[in-house]
């Protein structure tokens, strides 16, 4: 363990910042004891206050523990790996700062992490009594004083680019005028499973379940939409019912008793479903590639992204119909299947915004729907440089072209659906 407590002589004086209220503590994991310690200095360089550098623990492989034997409630595929955990104790100018500090700072982590062969494993923002009464200082590897900490972490925070600018509010989507009364979205839900159960006999658990669900539990149509969502892809993660869902949201994504801004927004759900399995192999790309495990989708994520594959066409094909929150939601729905036809209409679209998070989106909207890797690459890079997603939203060198670009269409693409959900 190393105690460093080096005078601060070299601290410039500078604008009266406030140690942080919550602090942030760092996990990643390493294949050997040598990189782990290289990722222990690389963190303590930065400034991270405590650094302990232990064998990762797995629970299967406690004796004393009640999993002890019991692999698949554990991780067997890191046997052998060992863990490194820092806490960055630092101040900032102000709230909005320390945010963006953590976040930058998180990206930096998970490039350390990367540069030794392992990758960031798991995370937390605490309150400070909170975080520095429950830290284990088992396998301490460096210990810094709060003073050159604090010099560290100003010197690391000055490398960070700065914060975006909050694009200008734009106008919502335009939706098509409301020209009658719209029924409750549960009664077109339940209209519609009804059709597909006149259509192909038996329905899968997950639609048949709105044919008794209580009406009770949705008060309202957004309550309905979340229950769509959630049903489908619960927390953003695909289940074996996702791709039986498909034939539902696709169904009232057409249906003349939705409302048009509500139709967006379950096209928006076949979007996601459609690429849940690139997006997660994106978002796991150090994981995946310091462990050697494949970029392929599991066999659920494959059956949904070939559900929307069969049930998009014909939504597609409804275009020149729809208004423009229809035609941006169809937008990312071709770019999810690779609509090469729609590509055109894509770039029609993308010229009611010559910048912002619209712009971003539609450029990467063209470029997935026609296929060609290199176009997103390059409009990935623009929207990145441009500060047109967090730092956090960006993603790692180590993912494939399409499984990022997606993932940071889904960011973009996500900002527009609040203000649809309640319209």
């Amino acid at each position: 363990m190393q105690h460093e407590h080096a005078p601060d002589q070299g601290a410039e004086a500078g604008p009266a910042w406030a140690a942080s209220k919550w602090l942030a503590c760092y996990s990643l994991a390493a294949p050997t004891e040598a990189a782990a310690r290289s990722i222990a200095s690389a963190l303590a360089r930065r400034g991270h206050r405590y650094v302990t550098v232990r064998p990762l623990y797995l629970p299967h492989l406690d004796p004393d523990g009640p999993l002890f034997g019991m692999a698949q409630f554990s991780r067997p595929e890191l046997e052998g790996w060992w863990s490194v955990r820092s806490l960055v104790d630092e101040e900032a100018p102000g709230p909005d700062a320390e945010f963006h500090q953590q976040e930058c700072e998180q990206v930096e982590v998970d490039a350390v992490g990367r540069e030794n062969g392992g990758f960031r494993d798991v995370g937390s923002v605490t309150g400070r009594e909170t975080m520095l009464a429950g830290w284990d200082p088992a396998g301490t590897a460096h210990e810094l004083d709060q003073p050159r900490a604090h010099r560290l972490r100003r010197e690391a925070v000055s490398r960070f680019p700065p914060p975006a600018e909050e694009p200008a509010p734009a106008e919502p989507l335009g939706c098509a005028a409301a020209d009658r009364p719209f029924p409750p979205l549960l009664e077109s839900v339940r209209q519609m499973a009804r059709a597909l159960a006149a259509r192909e006999g038996e329905l899968p658990d997950g639609v048949a379940w709105w044919l008794t669900a209580p009406a009770e539990e949705f008060p309202d149509d957004p309550s309905v939409l979340f229950g769509l969502a959630d049903s489908t892809l619960h927390q953003g993660t695909c289940y074996p019912h996702t791709a039986g869902n498909i034939p539902l949201l696709a169904g009232l994504a057409a249906y003349k008793d939705v409302r048009p801004a509500h139709r967006a927004v379950l096209i928006s759900f076949l979007y996601e479903a459609a690429t849940v399995g690139r997006r997660l192999a994106a978002s796991e790309a150090d994981r995946r590639v310091a462990l050697g495990l494949p970029f392929e989708e599991t066999p659920d994520e494959h059956a949904a992204r070939r559900a929307v594959d069969v049930a998009a066409p014909p939504l597609l094909d409804r275009w020149d119909s729809a208004d423009e929150a229809g035609r941006y939601a169809l937008a990312t729905l071709a770019a999810a299947t690779g609509h090469s036809a729609s590509r055109p209409r894509v770039l029609r679209l993308a010229r009611r915004w010559v910048s912002g998070p619209r712009s971003h989106a539609l450029r990467l909207a063209a470029a997935l729907a026609g296929g060609d890797d290199t176009e997103a690459a390059a409009a990935l890079r623009e929207v990145v440089a441009s500060g047109g997603v967090g730092p956090l939203a960006a993603p790692s060198p180590l993912a494939d072209t399409r499984g990022g670009a997606l993932t940071v269409l889904s960011s973009l693409a996500e900002q527009e659906m609040p203000a649809l959900w309640t319209a």
